[in-house]
């Protein structure tokens, strides 16, 4: 490629061109050895991760690491003794290493929240000395330290210089990690809710990166802050609301780290090595085109002569604007706006590339101790990139639990809230409802995973991707950290679908219950529904987000109620419309019509009972794409056929039992309301601006069909007025 570039260029020019790439290269190296230690060469300092207001995870061994010029020992201190840090403070201000920030004396009246610990276990002071290695880094590992509000000071020194770090406390750590849903601020009621935020024992850190190669340290400078009133402000929502209810559920400290930035996919939270162990085409093609794009810009010449090209190409666009300006002024118009070309951007630092974020965010605090992960990711993955996201998705908690080294890691994944169009039909929502496959690729790839779980949170979304109900959100997934890493007595999930049974053309589909329902009605030898299976979350209401299908895979609306069978109590589902039903699926959509709760009123997560192949959603290649789009629109197209068969069918049947209704004195209001409904639905079908001209032109078979239904239809409301 470089060869490509060189030719046609004078000697002159190449010589000018070999001046910039030599000098760009020296940049280049002399950054990258900035940017694997982050420090300028023999600089005592810690990894940018630990800073005061840190939280260090109790019960964990403590790793602690930083930089200094390779060879020279270094002394690490972990004190709670206020005199041995106080001290530690001072030498690092007289060696220029910390600077004072006392905070300034004021006669204004204040109030801060502080905690008071009853008979507090007391940590001794521990140190430990090591050596800087040939790349200058150290690290000591010391023992594990019980939750404490109690200030804690870390310190190092090397020779003369000391640095420490204050106000440290001890606690439960957790890394939030995903898209936008996660990094998002805003959040119905924050006003009242940040208000109250006065939790200096809860402390959060944030910063988002991304580089194609794991970065030891984080490059971006970050600190801890405390929770207040005005720094919870600035909090991202779930991340903030989770901490908050771990905080005062727990009573200890809680750190939480948000690595999230929006708009990222599944593989950008990988480790590089466990993407390449996937032998699929999306995952693969994805790869080698990254590593092209990076390869480019590893090279001087090429990245000096893209530079060229873009300066250029501004000239022209420039030149361009200035003769279409004075052709504006001689006619009297108004004047264009200049839009200049954008800087070509960096690959390595792509938004969302292949381990890029996991890369820049997760690999450089991996030596940090922390309790568990909480993800909350797959919007992006939704548009045309859910058959990567099967591939992609099984390996992020795998990947997380070896950076961190704890294969038992907690992973908690917060499923997508509701979005999209509400109540589409099932024809068309199984067809490519990217969320509802997400979802489902979600529960599948953690149902066998004793330290993982998916948090159900559909009820909690609307029309826009950003929806504000954060705070259900927050504690639905604190709940099941506190039940599931926490071991308490929380109800913290609905009922879980276990197996399904078929007679006489219905299903009945049976359910665990959450470990603490079961306990608490387990002494009853006939339980109630309500008890023990899931619920209308109205109450005494209809079942919704229920979709039945017979073997010809073709999925209709379908009727449930709770049932006994065997002594055991299920749901049973059926539809008039389909004959030895097969499969049923639940809450199967972009936004899901499913009303049904456990205890105390938590969501029963989407599932299916069948294994049937998902279409492909797929954009590693323009040809691919195309495919998979053509595909997806052949699908649709059938589904609304199958669809507007499968709603005339179900008005013949209901037709007749509305009639019948007729014969029992029954001609009220119900009755009027059936058939104007009926009504309206034959009359859009047949409206020739509409779907009636397709009908009229793919299906006139169905016209008289709808013809029968009209004059039906006619006959009814005539004999709903003669009647008295």
């Amino acid at each position: 490629m470089t060869k490509t570039i060189l030719e046609g260029i004078s000697l002159a020019g190449r010589t000018h061109l070999i001046a910039v790439a030599i000098t760009a290269f020296l940049l280049h190296v002399n950054s990258l050895a900035k940017s694997t230690q982050g420090q300028e060469p023999g600089e005592l300092r810690f990894a940018k991760i630990i800073s005061d207001n840190l939280v260090l995870q109790q019960g964990k061994p403590i790793k602690l690491w930083g930089w200094a010029e390779r060879g020279v020992p270094v002394v690490v201190t972990v004190t709670q003794e206020d005199s041995v840090g106080q001290q530690a403070v001072s030498d690092a201000i007289a060696s220029g290493t910390r600077q004072d920030v006392s905070p300034p004396k004021s006669d204004e009246y204040s109030v801060t929240a502080r905690y008071v610990e009853t008979n507090a276990a007391e940590s001794e002071t521990q140190s430990m000395r090591t050596t800087a290695n040939e790349e200058g880094m150290w690290s000591v590992t010391f023992q594990p330290i019980n939750a404490s509000f109690r200030p804690t000071w870390i310190t190092a020194k090397s020779g003369s210089t000391t640095i420490a770090v204050s106000n440290v406390l001890v606690g439960e750590v957790w890394v939030c990690a995903g898209q936008s849903n996660m990094a998002w601020s805003n959040f119905n009621r924050k006003q009242r809710e940040a208000a109250s935020a006065d939790f200096p024992g809860l402390r959060y850190v944030a910063w988002e990166d991304s580089w194609y190669q794991p970065r030891e340290d984080v490059q971006k400078t970050i600190r801890w802050q405390e929770c207040s009133p005005e720094t919870a402000e600035r909090f991202s929502a779930v991340p903030y609301l989770f901490g908050m209810f771990l905080h005062r559920y727990l009573k200890v400290p809680v750190g939480v780290i948000n690595v999230a930035r929006g708009g990222t996919t599944g593989q950008t939270w990988c480790l590089n090595d466990e993407l390449k162990r996937i032998d699929h085409i999306t995952v693969q093609t994805s790869l080698e085109t990254y590593a092209e794009e990076t390869a480019a810009w590893e090279q001087p010449a090429v990245v000096s002569q893209i530079m060229q090209e873009w300066e250029k190409e501004k000239v022209d666009v420039a030149a361009e604007h200035s003769v279409k300006v004075q052709r504006a002024k001689s006619e009297g118009k108004k004047e264009p706006k200049l839009r200049l070309p954008k800087k070509p951007a960096d690959p390595r630092s792509g938004w969302s590339p292949p381990a890029g974020l996991f890369n820049a965010t997760i690999w450089p605090i991996r030596h940090l101790g922390v309790r568990g992960v909480l993800y909350y990711q797959g919007e992006n993955n939704n548009f045309m990139q859910w058959t990567r996201y099967e591939h992609t998705f099984p390996k992020i908690p795998v990947s997380f639990r070896k950076a961190f080294g704890d294969e038992s890691l907690a992973f908690g994944c917060i499923s997508q809230p509701g979005w999209g169009n509400f109540g589409i039909d099932p024809e068309l929502a199984t067809v490519a409802e990217g969320y509802a496959i997400v979802r489902d690729i979600q529960r599948r790839s953690l149902a066998n995973d004793p330290n993982s779980d998916m948090i159900a949170t559909y009820p909690t979304g609307n029309s826009y991707i950003h929806p504000a109900e954060k705070l259900p959100v927050a504690e639905y997934a604190s709940l099941w950290a506190l039940a599931k890493v926490y071991g308490k007595q929380v109800v913290h999930r609905a009922n879980e679908y276990q197996s399904m049974q078929t007679k006489d053309n219905k299903i009945f589909l049976f359910f665990d219950t959450d470990p603490v329902v079961h306990e608490r009605w387990k002494h009853i030898e006939s339980n109630a529904y309500w008890q023990v299976v899931p619920c209308p979350r109205e109450g005494n209401a209809a079942f919704q987000g229920f979709i039945v299908a017979g073997s010809d895979r073709r999925w209709y609306p379908a009727t449930a109620k709770h049932t006994r069978v065997d002594g055991s109590w299920s749901i049973e589902v059926w539809s008039e419309l389909v004959e030895n039903p097969v499969a049923v699926r639940y809450g199967w959509a972009n936004w899901p019509t499913g009303n049904m709760v456990g205890r105390e009123r938590l969501p029963l997560e989407t599932f299916r009972t069948d294994d049937w192949p998902i279409p492909e959603g797929v954009s590693y290649s323009d040809e691919a794409k195309n495919a998979a789009t053509a595909n997806l629109k052949e699908l649709k197209e059938i589904a609304i056929h199958q669809a507007l068969d499968r709603k005339l069918r179900q008005m013949e049947l209901d037709l007749p039992k509305t009639e019948a209704e007729l014969h029992k004195g029954n001609v009220g209001g119900e009755i009027e309301s059936k058939i104007a409904r009926i009504e309206s639905i034959v009359q859009e079908l047949l409206d020739p601006t509409g779907i009636g001209r397709a009908i009229r032109r793919e299906q006139p078979d169905l016209l008289k069909r709808l013809d029968g239904l009209e004059k039906q239809i006619e006959a009814l409301k005539s004999e709903i007025q003669i009647r008295p």
